[in-house]
């Protein structure tokens, strides 16, 4: 049968359960034969199968087992991936598949260009690992390549590691040096084993790094770190990830500097363990190369409930700090319960601070009404000097008909002054105890207003002051109107408060907000916002009201695009006459090697105040990239952080300037090394 197109999801060959029905093989072949025991295809064949290509001499598939040889020029393609061999063998219900004879180019999104390979077999698992047998590999598309890598084993764990068997590294037909096996951790892709980092810092001076990475298991693998510094002379590292059967995850690390005049090292470990339930954890850091510090944390959490303890000693900037938390949370019964207790100690320059913060809450459903009580203590001392605040709440809220009815007391305790202000409060209205109805007046297609009244007893802290009062609050939104071919946003608020016998307060709110696309990707808004308040109580009007009086207007101008958005803006103060600092935020994006961020503010007053932030990448061109971040303050410009690639073809360089830390380095790496764990075969 001449290139006869058949679809191989035939009910006489597969069952109607099969989930490999749904996703039929598509095959082409000069001839094909057809039975219930063998499908056989001879010549030019090509078969469609997802989004996979297969090309061969001879195909045959077994549609019991599922299972599929190709033999003669094999060619299997899926998107940008290609790979060619002699024979391969398909096992489409296990998705694994195995290639002999096999060369070919992966690529990722991930990965820059293509990677090379060639080997005796290559074996994709249902896991998505890669195995090979015999392999050679490299990121260089010249016929003869500037560098190979030839490992007589060769597995890729997909986002995990790479690991190698009796490895050669070669630069054209030079073996450069062999390894009796070669692991790169993905997770850590600059620390690629054997090649060198070479940097300059002002705690280490000039100094050369490289890193071997192990692997013996999943459950214990790591890197060793050599270096030399002008400073610190010779530095020795090791970094164990390790996981205790029955036990749990954890890891350890040494950094040791034996060539000082006095022994100095950094140690840290980390280990998680679960015992039935409950799940542990701990670390431990101590620092003595460039700083005096240790450092720990322990936590235990069990279902609803949690426990923690951190500390930190940092002698060299006299600063040290714990912290104890607990957390609990549990239904006793028709009644949701919680619990919070934190204990912090702070002490800096020999200036002590502790704080403690307690809650309680309880919150249940009777009837109809929802009801909670809530009790949350907190104690602050600086200094031998304290200061205490207590919270009492206790609340009831139901809805009947189209009015929602909620009453709360709400108490304070140790109102003083000092208690007040360290805890971030002026004023504080007390509740003793309030009654509240809030409904929608009136909802229209023109406007809605809904409004609440409140009557209750009130105290005013730490002044004492207390009266009964009626308080009442209306809110009204219209709809959206269009005026001078804009959109028009608007709201009014009107509240007041009534003190028997005869003391008021009053307030209005009013926002305002219009916006107009005034040309392709160009919009203009306005804002206009004000809030005042009126009366003749004793009570203070902003007790009542989270807004202090303002009257301003912003405007802000708009241009977005497909990859790029500026936004100008800025606020006038009316009360104050007063213009607030312009202010710029603006993005643009191709790609993710071409991106540039902006904050900048510039004073209105006086044009050459600019602050500015801004991170920029941008491929220069095919071999140049360039990452950087500046900010520009007090009339100084300044590069925060400075990265330039460099594409030698095979190989790429690293250049790197950190303002904080004073640090420059050089690094090269093989391309193909750390992008290999994003490589995933086809899945069929």
């Amino acid at each position: 049968m001449k290139r006869l197109i058949i679809f191989i999801a035939l009910i006489v060959l597969i069952t109607e359960n099969s989930v490999y029905a749904s996703s039929p093989v598509r095959l082409r072949g000069d001839q094909i034969t057809i039975s219930q025991e063998l499908i056989i295809a001879v010549g030019n064949i090509s078969a469609e199968y997802k989004d996979i290509m297969l090309e061969a001499n001879y195909l045959e598939l077994d549609p019991k087992t599922w299972i599929l040889m190709a033999k003669g020029n094999v060619r299997i393609k899926q998107e940008k991936n290609t790979l060619g061999g002699e024979k391969l063998t398909l096992f489409l219900k296990e998705d694994k598949f195995q290639l002999d004879d096999v060369s070919g180019e992966i690529t990722d999104r991930s990965v820059k260009g293509f990677i090379y390979i060639k080997g005796n077999s290559l074996e994709r698992s249902p896991d998505g690992s890669i195995k090979g047998e015999e392999m050679s590999f490299t990121t260089c598309d010249l016929k003869s390549p500037h560098y190979h890598i030839k490992a007589k084993e060769l597995a890729i764990y997909p986002q995990e590691r790479l690991y190698a068997v009796d490895v050669s590294f070669y630069i054209g037909n030079t073996r450069l040096f062999s390894l009796p096996y070669y692991n790169l951790l993905f997770e850590y892709p600059d620390r690629q084993p054997v090649i060198p980092e070479i940097g300059n810092s002002i705690d280490k001076g000039y100094y050369v790094k490289t890193f071997y990475s192990h692997y013996q298991s999943r459950d214990l693998y790591g890197y060793a770190t050599v270096e030399f510094a002008e400073k610190t002379g010779v530095g020795l590292g090791l970094t164990e990830f390790y996981n205790i059967r029955d036990v749990g995850p954890g890891s350890a690390n040494i950094y040791v500097l034996p060539s000082l005049e006095k022994l100095k090292a950094d140690i840290g470990i980390t280990q998680e363990a679960k015992i039935g339930d409950v799940k542990l954890s701990g670390a431990f850091n101590r620092e003595s190369v460039f700083y005096d510090r240790s450092e720990y944390r322990l936590s235990a959490s069990s279902k609803g409930y949690s426990l923690s303890h951190q500390g930190l000693e940092n002698r060299t900037s006299n600063v040290s700090s714990y912290n104890t938390s607990f957390n609990a949370t549990e239904k006793i019964g028709d009644v949701n319960t919680s619990i919070s207790l934190s204990s912090r100690y702070y002490e800096s320059g020999g200036v002590p601070i502790s704080a403690n913060d307690y809650r309680i809450t309880a919150t249940t459903k009777i009837g109809d009404v929802n009801t909670s009580i809530s009790l949350r203590d907190r104690y602050y001392k600086k200094s031998d000097i304290p200061a205490e605040v207590g919270e009492y709440r206790i609340t009831a809220s139901t809805k009947v008909q189209n009015m929602n009815v909620r009453g709360e007391v709400f108490t304070i305790s140790y109102p003083d002054v000092t208690s007040l202000s360290q805890f971030g409060y002026a004023r504080v209205l007390t509740k003793m105890p309030e009654l509240s109805v809030s409904s929608s007046v009136l909802t229209s297609p023109d406007i809605n207003i809904t409004g609440e009244v409140n009557i209750g007893n009130y105290m005013e802290l730490p002044t004492n002051i207390q009266g009964f009062a009626i308080k009442g609050n209306l809110q009204a939104v219209p709809k959206i109107v269009k005026i001078f071919e804009g959109d028009l946003e608007s709201s009014l608020r009107v509240n007041g408060s009534y003190y028997l016998p005869d003391s008021y307060i009053a307030g209005l709110g009013i926002n305002a907000k219009w916006s107009k696309d005034l040309v392709q990707n160009l919009k203009l808004t306005l804002s206009y916002d004000y809030n005042e308040g009126w009366g003749n109580s004793q009570f203070n009007i902003l007790s009542e009201l989270p807004a202090l009086p303002s009257n301003s207007i912003s405007g802000s101008l708009l241009s977005k695009g497909d990859n790029y958005s500026v936004t100008v803006s800025t606020k006038y103060d009316i009360l104050s006459s007063v213009f607030s600092p312009i202010v710029v935020n603006g993005s643009w994006k191709k790609d993710e090697e071409n991106k540039v961020s902006l904050n900048l503010m510039v004073n209105p007053y006086y044009l050459g105040d600019i602050t500015a932030v801004s991170t920029i990448s941008f491929r220069i061109d095919p071999k140049w990239k360039l990452d950087m971040s500046w900010k520009f303050y007090a009339q100084t410009f300044q590069f925060q952080e400075i990265r330039i690639n460099y594409d030698l073809h095979c190989w790429e360089m690293n250049l790197r300037y950190n303002y904080t830390t004073q640090t420059t380095s050089i690094s090269f790496s093989l391309k193909a090394l750390p992008t290999m764990g994003a490589i995933s075969l086809p899945e069929f």
